[in-house]
């Protein structure tokens, strides 16, 4: 998909979406939410980007980590739809030259997601972003960073989607589409867009056939904000979205409405919490049931960085633990003459130690790494013909692997 760069917003943005959120006056009073479950937390936001802010309850995660079983360094990892139980999740995979949807699953919320396999979709060209139904048998396309919409249909998960067919988008003119999400009747539809200023927003439409949808709306966010592409909650009462301020930053934010029939009330806005990393751009959530977990991905804004991660409400053990997560690397070019770039991906906030070795296991060399800079350029100039071993590990006292490796040398 992209070197291609995440496309930047007017004003240097850059673009790229239930556990309700309700007012003291109802519930809240109680600490308890819409189901009489125990409120999170309640907090009054002073400084919120809203006059007259309402006291309500904030959506946050205790739990967040790199999807590191499924993200591929070399090439973006974007666009997650995540189950309503959260243990299955279609996602898009591949490079500028070509892309695809996957899928994974695990056995459990506290199991890694297993490898991969492709969903395979009678599309040409670029697929960029899926939406699937609670059930999963139907699922609209966005594709080729054009305004094009497609719905595809299966009878059972175990079968293969359908023929897309062409969704015709009414009454507004676009640029570029690049996320879909519907409510749960399908009736309604938000879209992430390029209008024909190229300014980023988000379009509400509503059916009028089978084969058709028109324009109703912009969705609105307060004054100062530009949204991205965002999704709606399974119960289709809470929206997260990827939003830029005046301080450029894309992080993740929400917002709720009292009916599934109602607008989206710009006074309950608000970030995210826990979820957020401010050093990079955080964008196109997707939510479980009930808001318990949350997909969404991170990039520094070219698409072959883009990582899915996951965030959950509660504390996670086990999978949680980034001194037990497996971590992805690889080195090209393979085989090397001039140098190789070794690039990985790693939770970890303390230093890694890269260790090259010998076909024999002899130690060539070491290197301290910013485990924030996902790659490195070794020198192999004057490095002999033959095969090189390597080793990613924590900076500990353990030296905990954190991801092996191996390439060729060859002048």
């Amino acid at each position: 998909m992209k070197t291609l760069l995440i496309p930047v917003i007017i004003l240097s943005f850059v673009w790229m979406t239930g556990h309700s959120q309700i007012h003291i006056e109802t519930n809240a009073k109680q600490n308890l939410d819409v189901n009489g479950a125990m409120l999170k937390n309640v907090s009054i936001h002073l400084n919120a980007p809203y006059s007259s802010p309402a006291i309500m309850t904030s959506c946050s995660y205790d739990s967040v980590r790199a999807l590191t079983e499924i993200n591929d360094p070399t090439q973006g990892d974007a666009y997650p739809w995540i189950s309503a139980d959260g243990l299955r999740l279609y996602y898009t995979h591949g490079t500028s030259n070509g892309t695809q949807f996957m899928f994974t699953q695990r056995t459990d919320t506290n199991s890694y997601f297993v490898t991969p396999t492709v969903v395979p979709i009678s599309l040409s060209n670029l697929l960029l972003s899926c939406w699937l139904s609670t059930d999963e048998l139907d699922m609209y396309i966005t594709k080729d960073w054009n305004d094009s919409l497609f719905y595809t249909h299966r009878n059972s998960t175990s079968s293969t989607f359908g023929t897309p067919v062409y969704i015709s988008l009414l009454g507004i003119k676009m640029i570029a589409i690049y996320g879909a999400s519907l409510d749960t009747t399908q009736n309604e539809l938000f879209l992430g867009a390029k209008d024909t200023n190229d300014y980023d927003v988000i379009y509400e439409f509503s059916r009028v056939s089978s084969t058709s949808f028109t324009y109703t709306g912009t969705l609105t966010i307060p004054s100062g904000y530009l949204g991205v592409v965002g999704q709606l909650s399974k119960d289709d009462l809470t929206f997260f979205l990827s939003a830029s301020g005046n301080s450029g930053e894309l992080i993740l934010y929400q917002m709720t409405r009292a009916t599934p029939t109602a607008s989206f009330d710009t006074n309950t806005f608000q970030q995210i919490q826990g979820i957020n990393d401010f050093s990079v751009l955080n964008l196109e959530p997707s939510m479980s049931d009930s808001l318990d977990w949350v997909a969404f991905v991170r990039t520094d804004g070219i698409w072959n960085d883009d990582d899915l991660f996951l965030a959950h409400k509660g504390t996670i053990t086990s999978v949680f633990n980034p001194t037990c997560e497996p971590i992805f690397s690889s080195a090209f070019p393979n085989p090397a003459s001039e140098y190789v770039i070794i690039r990985y991906r790693t939770p970890s906030i303390s230093p890694i130690l890269l260790s090259i070795f010998s076909s024999t296991g002899a130690l060539l060399d070491e290197h301290m790494v910013n485990p924030a800079t996902r790659e490195i350029r070794f020198d192999t100039k004057v490095m002999n013909d033959g095969f090189y071993f390597y080793i990613l590990s924590q900076y500990d006292e353990k030296k905990t692997d954190f991801g092996t490796g191996k390439f060729i040398v060859l002048h």
